[in-house]
This record gives structure tokens, sequence and C-alpha cells, in this order.
């Protein structure tokens, strides 16, 4: 889902309305026009970074917290290349807090943006994991000595080393400015938080952040984020009864957990799922409308195919992604559709080598993984739904829960 890759991104001032149409057009997006939206995000864009990085120094300043060891404001442009070093040096195992501010606009002209969360990453020493907060606040915990680096990537990662797959030419041209202040902690960042908040706060952020990392969330067991996309703790969750609980509003979530079978053993997807709330208020396959919430199945040729329930597209229609990037590999697939049975459970099925063969027809032998999808930047709107009873049943009837 490399978002830099549609070509709407371009600096302030630099592309007139008729060339977004144009370059609109050519990706096949419908974009309706915002203009009253767009003057109030760009008021409030000029206004929040720098109540954030100055507002949280003064609180620094009058706190004097001794669990606070450093900070660092910082700042990423869309020319910056990754990683930028904030000569912010941490321990294994200790703890800092990034606060964010800004936006990574797509087209200003259509008030079409991501937060900071979704695009910026950060990791210690160069090496991996790379950590996404997804959300505007996050607290990574360094996974080795030596210091932090940060980036922005918008699902521009070629591998977990965090090597750039865009090119760099296209990467620069990104109309986005991101700003934070990172806090590194002696002990418990929670305790360090609340020794700022009892000083005040801005924009709630140390309110939020605390109580993220009081709710500990966690991902359902034996599932793991899709490279490129954190926070899947924040919006994926296991419920008291086994089933997985997907919320989110605004953001991005892909996990998958591993299950590799032959095509030939006839592989059969089952589940059920209970969609309370759809994020999507239009048709999902239009790339500045592809928000939704979906199952699917990952196969050893790189390509998935995933399973959506849509208000307005017909069941069975079938539509490759929207998003120039993953378009040659991801497939799309209309399995319920409409209003009628939202905030009940529903059972689905579906012959997964029999999908593959009639909708991508590629050279996969085998599926890797079952994903979980929760896509809503694009409108954010909130999407809600649980799924339970997930398994694949392959022809010998032997029976693999998800």
């Amino acid at each position: 889902m490399c978002f830099a890759c549609w070509g709407l991104s371009s600096p302030a001032g630099k592309i007139s309305r008729r060339d977004v149409m144009l370059r609109a057009s050519a990706l096949g997006l419908v974009l309706p026009l915002a203009a009253p939206a767009l003057r109030t995000a760009q008021a409030a864009e000029q206004s929040a970074p720098a109540d954030v990085v100055s507002g949280i120094k003064d609180i620094i300043a009058k706190a004097s917290s001794p669990e606070l060891v450093a900070f660092k404001p910082f700042e990423i442009n869309g020319t910056d290349l990754p990683w930028t070093d904030l000569g912010l040096d941490a321990a294994r195992g200790q703890q800092v807090t990034f606060l964010l501010g800004g936006r990574m606009w797509l087209s200003r002209e259509h008030d079409l943006w991501f937060g900071p969360g979704l695009v910026f990453h950060a990791r210690t020493r160069g090496l991996r994991p790379i950590y996404n907060p997804m959300l505007d606040t996050g607290t990574m915990t360094a996974s080795q000595d030596g210091r932090i680096e940060v980036a922005r990537s918008a699902a521009e990662w070629a591998s977990e080393d965090g090597v750039l797959g865009t090119p760099e030419d296209i990467y620069k041209k990104a109309d986005v400015k991101i700003t934070g202040i990172a806090l590194l902690w002696r002990g418990d960042a929670r305790v360090g938080i609340k020794s700022l908040l009892a000083h005040g706060d801005v924009g709630g952020l140390l309110k939020s952040e605390l109580a993220r990392l009081e709710r500990g969330g966690k991902l359902p067991a034996g599932w793991s984020n899709l490279l490129g996309f954190g926070g899947g703790q924040e919006i994926f969750s296991q419920g008291a009864d086994g089933e997985i609980i997907c919320d989110t509003t605004g953001h991005v979530s892909i996990i998958e957990r591993p299950l590799s079978l032959p095509l030939a053993s006839r592989p059969r997807l089952a589940w059920r799922w209970k969609i309370d709330q759809l994020p999507s208020v239009v048709p999902e396959d239009q790339a500045a409308t592809h928000d939704y919430l979906s199952i699917g199945v990952k196969f050893e040729d790189g390509q998935d195919l995933t399973y959506i329930w849509s208000e307005h597209l017909p069941e069975g229609k079938v539509f490759r992604c929207p998003l120039p990037a993953w378009n040659p590999i991801e497939t799309h697939m209309i399995v319920r559709s409409g209003k009628a049975d939202l905030g009940t459970w529903q059972a689905q099925e579906r012959d997964i080598a029999a999908d593959y063969a009639a909708h991508i027809g590629g050279s996969a032998k085998a599926i890797s993984k079952i994903w979980l999808l929760a896509v809503a930047p694009f409108q954010r709107r909130h999407g809600a739904c649980r799924y339970a009873d997930i398994k694949v049943t392959t022809g010998d009837n032997a029976v693999h829960k998800v």
C-alpha cells in the first residue's frame, strides 16, 4: 500500500487544481471537493506542530521530572530521506515515548491526508525491528543499545531492515511535515508521563499515551503485524470468548498468521463475522474511498485475495486493489452486501483454490498466510467488527484452526 506512489503528493503551491484532477482521473480516483474542510485542516496543520513541541517543552520545564533522562524535538519533511539520527542514546530495554503532530498530504485540494502516527517509524542503532505506533502517540522499547533513528514511510519499506522500496525521487516529492518530540525515560514510561501530566497536557497527547499504555494492548495469540503497518494491537484484540475484535477510526492495520497449505489439498476458508460498523459509506473500489474490513489469504507467489463485506458493491464483484502499488498483487472479492445483516453473526466459507484459479490464476502452489485487514485512512470513519471460528479445512477433512 505505497500511498506515496499515488502521484498526488506535491509541495503546497506547486500543483494546480487542474493538475490534481488530471492525476486523479489517471489513477481512477473519485475525489470529492472539500475546500471548506481543506481550509480548516490547513489552519489546524499550521498551528498544531508548534503546539506539540513548544507545549511539551514548557511542561518538561515545569515538571523537572526525575524519570525523564532526555528529550529531543524533531521534524521530518518530504525531502528528507530516511533515516534521521536523533542524537539520543538508549540502552536496551529503555522506553522512549513519541508525541507527534503534522500530516502527510495526498491531495490538499481534496482534503486527503494521513495522520503522523500512520507514517512515523523509529528504530534503534539502524537495526530491526522497526516501530510504528499507528496512533499519534507511542512508546517504543529499545531492542538494543544505540542511537534512536526516526523516519516516515507510507508502506514504502522493501524489507524489515528499513531499506526504502520507493524510488528516492518519488519519495522526496511527498507533501509531508511531521513534528514531534521524543521522551527518553529512566524507568516505566507510565510513571514519567504521569509526572508530566501533573503540570499540563498538549492536545490530550500525554493523556492518550498514558491510556494506551495502561490498556496494555496485545495482538491476538499467533498473529503479527504486516511489515510497515504497526499498532495492530490498538485495532485488533482477543475477546473473552475467543473471538477477534477489530475497532478502528482513520487508521490502517493488517495482521497475519502463518499457514502453509498446498492448493492441491483443496483448502476451504471458513469464518464467522459480526460487522457492527462499515468504515465506508460509498463503494470501496476507488482509491480515495478504499476503506474496508476484510479477511484474506496470502499466496506463496506474493498475491493476496481478501473477502469484503460492502454496503454498496454487489455480492460476487471482484476487483483489483485500486491503490496503484497494490494493484499488481491484491484482489478483492465482495462476499456479502448491504446493511440488512449488520450487527449479527454471519457465517462464510470460500474455496480458496477455486477463487485463486478463477480470479488470480498465478503460479502459486500453496497459501502462506491468513490476513485480517482494517483499512480506514481515506474517509477517516469508524469501522468495527468481530471474527470467530476462523479455520481452513482441506479436502481430507483436516481442520486447521487459525
